[in-house]
């Protein structure tokens, strides 16, 4: 619409004449009302949230970004049971760790289990207790076996990529050549290995009291395992002290650690870095902890990053761990908790040299961590299960956490995708930040477009870090998007809805955490508040 400005004849105004100036006035006055509201109208548009999709500018789609650790030394499932297999093949993951992470150091594969003996052989008290208990539950409900075996027959029945950590603690060269000897005979296509669980940790000083003595025997294990099978990858363990601000200056220890490896590359493929958003476990309102996790992966994962780059240029990064901190932590199973996951894989399919990460943990026990546990009956007395009377769920004894339809809407993404295409957002809403991101502004929406040759869409990955709804307007390839989409996605009003309860936080007792879906014209639809989510666009 154009508009003309009409301007009025002064002179046919009699502006003597004070009924005629005040009509003259106010016939001004509607012009310039009626241009403002074109103006605003006009403004509005050109301000609105776009999400601007470029197919002609793609690369190839890191699917081993989509994947979980898993630890099951608890005992609570087997890689075999029907529930774990069901809510893991809903996941569609693409990599599964084995057999998780600190428990890969104490980790015996041809027997399948653990040796009494060595549960207690760190210098952490907590970690020697936890073994013992994890022992002897592993002992009672499995006969003490984690087969490798089983774990195989998992990835192979669902198509996924297998990691394994390999025993630098209580095992030798010959056992971990060994084991890549029997995977490459039985045809088992593993290539992903990494040599040994955060070694970096004073827990190991009585073994690895300097970086070099790691280095050392890093490379009698990488030596033999590649003599066995040179097609395969090896990544030793980097600190994670550049995603920790308040340790950068006091732990240097783990900078010494990090400088030695990146001094003597010669041996390995990768590095791996666990990462987690550390300081979350703070006792703050959870609308505080939305700006300082959001503020978290946008800043502080790009700081970091800048470390590890200069150290480590030539190789690949693994992320084999990442999570909030702590299982009890107040953000623990949340609405929240969801969005950070959702905003986090964001985060990650923007940095070129990761390659492999998987989320800690698939499944386990409490409200924390996992993606799916076990129902506990309530303990009143106790922190973890203070607030107990957990719903049933539709797999018996296991309920899936807040995180998990999060990642059912990724693994519904990574389906079909191979291929991840331009997206820039803009005129995104502003989020500021909060604690140590307090003033900072961040945009409020992440987004990114995967797709496939085989796929009927192109995907949408969604991230609304922000209490307010917004409205985008969607273009590919230059061109404004005016058809259907569907658009699935969990949101809440409340931050601190669950599923099932928080340790740290009161919460329902039900599932509020849960996959919505609204289909439509582009042009109506809307991102909710405190939400992530998958949009579908037909080709």
């Amino acid at each position: 619409m154009k508009f003309f400005p009409f301007v009025p004849n002064i002179n046919a105004c009699d502006v003597s004449n004070g009924f005629y100036r005040n009509r003259c006035m106010v016939f001004v006055g509607l012009i310039v009302l009626f241009l403002s509201i074109g103006c605003q109208g006009k403004n509005t548009a050109m301000d609105a949230l776009r999400l601007e999709i470029d197919t002609r500018n793609s690369q190839p789609l890191r699917q081993a970004l989509y994947g979980f650790n898993t630890n099951m030394m608890n005992g609570d499932y087997g890689y075999l049971d029907a529930d774990f297999v069901e809510l893991t093949k809903a996941l569609v993951p693409k990599t599964l760790r084995f057999p998780g992470g600190t428990v890969g150091n104490f980790y015996h594969w041809e027997p399948g289990g653990f040796f009494e003996s060595e549960m207690a052989s760190t210098l952490n008290t907590k970690l020697n207790a936890r073994n013992k208990r994890n022992y002897a539950r592993l002992q009672k409900l499995r006969e003490g076996k984690i087969v490798f075996d089983d774990f195989i027959q998992l990835c192979n029945t669902l198509n996924i990529t297998p990691v394994v950590v390999v025993n630098l603690w209580t095992g030798s060269p010959e056992e971990s050549a060994a084991w890549v000897s029997y995977a490459k005979n039985k045809g088992y296509h593993v290539k992903h290995w990494e040599l040994g669980n955060e070694y970096y940790l004073p827990h190991y000083l009585n073994k690895y009291p300097t970086v070099g003595a790691y280095i050392a025997e890093a490379k009698k294990h990488a030596s033999a395992m590649k003599a066995v099978d040179p097609d395969i990858k090896v990544s030793v363990c980097a600190s994670p002290i550049a995603f920790h601000k308040e340790g950068w200056l006091v732990k240097t220890q783990q900078r010494k650690w990090d400088e030695g490896l990146a001094a003597d590359t010669s041996f390995y493929d990768a590095y791996t870095v666990h990462v987690y958003a550390y300081k979350a476990v703070r006792k703050k309102e959870i609308e505080e902890m939305r700006g300082y996790l959001m503020g978290w992966i946008h800043f502080a994962v790009t700081e970091a990053l800048d470390y590890y780059e200069k150290l480590f240029p030539e190789k690949e990064m693994w992320i084999t761990e990442w999570n909030i901190a702590n299982p009890v932590n107040r953000v623990a199973n949340t609405q929240l908790h969801a969005m950070y996951v959702g905003d986090f894989f964001l985060k990650m399919l923007t940095i070129p040299n990761v390659t492999q990460a998987n989320f800690h943990v698939i499944a386990g026990p409490g409200k924390g961590f996992p993606a799916f546990s076990l129902i506990t009956p309530g303990n009143p007395g106790g922190t973890f299960w203070k607030y107990g009377g957990e719903p049933e769920s539709d797999f018996g004894n296991t309920i899936r956490r807040a995180v998990y339809p999060a990642f059912q809407l990724i693994g519904e993404a990574f389906a079909q995708a191979d291929t991840q295409f331009a997206l820039s957002v803009q005129n995104s809403p502003l989020l500021m930040g909060a604690i140590e991101y307090q003033g900072r502004q961040m945009p409020g929406i992440q987004a990114q477009v995967i797709g496939g040759k085989a796929a009927e869409h192109l995907v949408v990955l969604i991230s609304n870090r922000t209490g307010e709804q917004h409205i985008p307007q969607l273009f590919v390839d230059g061109k404004r998007y005016k058809g259907s989409v569907t658009y699935r996605y969990v949101a809440d009003e409340r931050l601190n809805a669950t599923n099932g309860g928080n340790a740290e936080m009161e919460g329902s007792g039900e599932i509020e955490v849960r996959i919505q879906e609204w289909s439509g014209k582009s042009a109506k639809l809307v991102i909710p508040k405190n939400s992530f989510g998958i949009l579908k666009i037909a080709k």
